[in-house]
């Protein structure tokens, strides 16, 4: 084999999300996209679907001539599509380091991270508000008593989870006034294993979403760089910005502040203070909060289950697989409603997250930082596919905070 570059030798894929093409020939091919989109040009490499064998053992620890012993592929095809994938920016390696610097730069540059997701209901402001505001009107009033301190509202895009997302910021009402709200996320697609925070902004349709300075200058003391050492996460991420337009609908262009909460339950890959952790994190955000004047909303950005093929089970949804992911999913619902938080999580760990809860570490986050007692809003199901032949199914729920 010829000289190639060392991480060409023991390639490692970053994070990617394939998605289903047609050529010309109606011949289904994968684009590999990058969530981050560190070159900027939206462009994504595509292969053929039995590739995507090969390209899973791109793990850093085989070299292209194991992997090309394992899988039978031809070395100078390995050679190339590693080529390929590393211009993408989709290869840990000096080029996806030098891509991410120059996507944090346009990012610094323009004061804010990219619409993004925060463009789910449109890009143009008006129309955007307006799908917002029926989806609101079409909600029940959930006649709560007493005070909010928050909610827990879907990540999922708005197709699938619009109601959900309704039921919990209808929780709101008309008259609800805010200094600032918490928006806490799922690091879906990044690297960053602790805690992920920015002082920069989110555009939106509606503007730049401007940070609460007073509260990310009191954590930076706290914890310095490492709060922000895996900043370029949030560039990928849809969990924060696709909560802005519900949340312009009822605060208007209110500071926010944003974090990618990793789970408690998950230890971080080294304990070596370069990053912030779940344990530090919490108890920080609530004395920052105390101490910050007016009055915080905290919003868990959160889904549940996600079960199919898509998340590697072997059984499309049907019926009786919607019946069971429901059954499970209100029973841990029930436990995170009585408030025992370490209760709920001995639960997961004791049924080990069978149907992949994504949202552990902002849910955990949401209810000890609010110190308020979930309820229970609306619950939902949402399918990529045919319903009764789905190849994916991501359930959500809506829930209010409410002062004990």
């Amino acid at each position: 084999m010829a000289e190639i570059p060392a991480h060409h030798e023991r390639p490692h894929i970053r994070q990617f999300t394939p998605i289903p093409v047609e050529n010309a020939e109606k011949k289904v091919f994968l684009a590999l996209r990058d969530p981050a989109n560190l070159r900027g040009d939206g462009n994504s490499p595509v292969i053929p679907p039995q590739v995507l064998s090969v390209i899973s053992l791109f793990q850093g620890e085989r070299t292209l001539e194991e992997i090309a012993q394992i899988t039978s592929a031809p070395p100078e095809f390995l050679v190339q599509l590693v080529a390929v994938l590393d211009e993408a920016g989709l290869l840990w390696g000096p080029n996806s380091d030098r891509l991410e610097r120059e996507a944090m730069d346009r990012v610094r540059a323009a004061g804010a991270f990219p619409a993004g997701a925060a463009e789910a209901a449109g890009s143009d402001p008006v129309a955007a508000a307006k799908v917002i505001q029926d989806l609101l009107a079409s909600a029940e009033d959930p006649e709560l008593e007493g005070e909010l301190l928050g909610i827990v509202a879907p990540h999922l895009d708005y197709a699938r989870g619009g109601k959900t997302y309704a039921a919990a910021y209808r929780a709101f009402g008309t008259s609800l006034k805010a200094d600032r709200v918490v928006i806490l996320g799922t690091n879906h697609f990044g690297a960053g294993d602790g805690i992920v925070m920015t002082r920069l902004g989110f555009q939106s349709p509606f503007g730049i979403f401007q940070p609460d300075s007073g509260v990310i200058q009191a954590l930076d003391r706290r914890f310095g760089a490492s709060l922000f050492k895996d900043e370029i996460d949030l560039l990928g991420e849809h969990s924060i910005q696709i909560q802005l337009p519900w949340i312009h609908a009822i605060f208007g262009s209110i500071p926010i502040v944003a974090a990618l909460v990793p789970s408690p339950l998950v230890p971080m890959l080294a304990d070596d203070g370069a990053r912030v952790s779940f344990d530090e994190f919490v108890p920080a955000l609530r004395e920052a909060l105390a101490a910050a004047p007016g009055r915080t909303i905290v919003i868990a950005s959160a889904d549940l289950s996600h079960v199919g093929p898509q998340f590697g089970d072997e059984t499309p949804i049907g019926a009786e697989i919607r019946k069971q992911v429901e059954q499970y999913d209100r029973s841990l619902l029930a436990t995170y409603l009585e408030g025992d938080i370490e209760v709920f999580q001995r639960k997961i760990v004791k049924d080990g997250n069978h149907q992949r809860w994504c949202s552990v570490g902002n849910m955990t986050a949401a209810k000890m930082v609010t110190g308020g007692l979930p309820e229970l809003l609306e619950y939902s199901q949402g399918f990529s596919g045919a319903e009764q032949q789905s190849s994916a199914l991501v359930s959500s729920a809506a829930m209010a905070f409410m002062r004990v």
